[in-house]
């Protein structure tokens, strides 16, 4: 893998993607110390300002996306990369939010953005590992990891691996009982949006297939895509 290092860019995630508009053929990583523009999904901005975060992408060109195994991509990424915090600080109880954020103590800690376009694959992670004083908009739903010192070179390097092994292991259904183990979502109310519509029920699985299981209007539905918007704590 191609690594290229920044200390400020707009976006990480528009640097995968000029490369892949080169044709480029190699797995390349951009890391990036800050980030002015850094997008989430729905194209949400995500604060990354320097020293306190890990910030990358990684292009992978031409990746088969195998079709039936497709929705478990991100919660396989989401798996092995929720590992490495996870290793670093033994002591905090991450938590993962169906389909694509790690939670700490009920509130996002880090994003995970696949994208896929011209048969090419981005991966976009952004971790708050020091990040304090949060934008007005994003303070009461942001987290972060810890006070001290992070080994940023180390712990950025383990995450670029996790995302690549991740993205040849997907197909592999076995990393599932360590997603469902790590839900922040099994047991509690939920409310899913699904364009203009919204689903209200009780999240009681993750398949194996990756489906959202939802028991709402007294019976059990299950759900490929859409976003969590609210959450019901105990």
């Amino acid at each position: 893998m191609l690594v290229y290092r920044y200390d400020q860019v707009e976006s990480t995630q528009d640097l995968a993607k000029d490369y892949l508009k080169n044709k480029n053929k190699k797995i390349a990583a951009f890391v990036a110390q800050s980030q002015t523009n850094g997008y989430g999904k729905q194209g949400r901005f995500f604060y990354s300002p320097a020293q306190t975060g890990i910030y990358f992408s990684i292009a992978f060109p031409n990746f088969e996306i195998v079709q039936d195994k497709i929705n478990l991509l991100t919660p396989c990424i989401a798996t092995y990369v929720v590992d490495v915090p996870r290793k670093f600080y033994p002591q905090k109880d991450f938590r993962l939010k169906w389909v694509n954020d790690i939670f700490l103590e009920n509130k996002k800690v880090a994003g995970i953005l696949p994208e896929y376009e011209n048969n090419s694959l981005i991966i976009g992670v952004g971790i708050n590992v020091t990040t304090h004083n949060f934008p007005e908009g994003i303070k009461f739903k942001a987290e972060y990891i810890s006070d001290t010192f992070f080994e940023h070179k180390k712990m950025t390097n383990e995450l670029l691996q996790a995302v690549e092994l991740a993205s040849k292991n997907y197909g592999q259904v076995q990393f599932m009982e360590q997603y469902r183990q790590l839900s922040w979502l099994i047991g509690k109310k939920v409310n899913l949006k699904l364009g203009k519509k919204e689903v209200m029920g009780v999240v009681k699985a993750i398949d194996d297939a990756g489906k959202l299981v939802i028991f709402t209007d007294n019976q059990i539905k299950r759900f490929s895509s859409g976003e969590v918007t609210k959450v019901e704590l105990p």
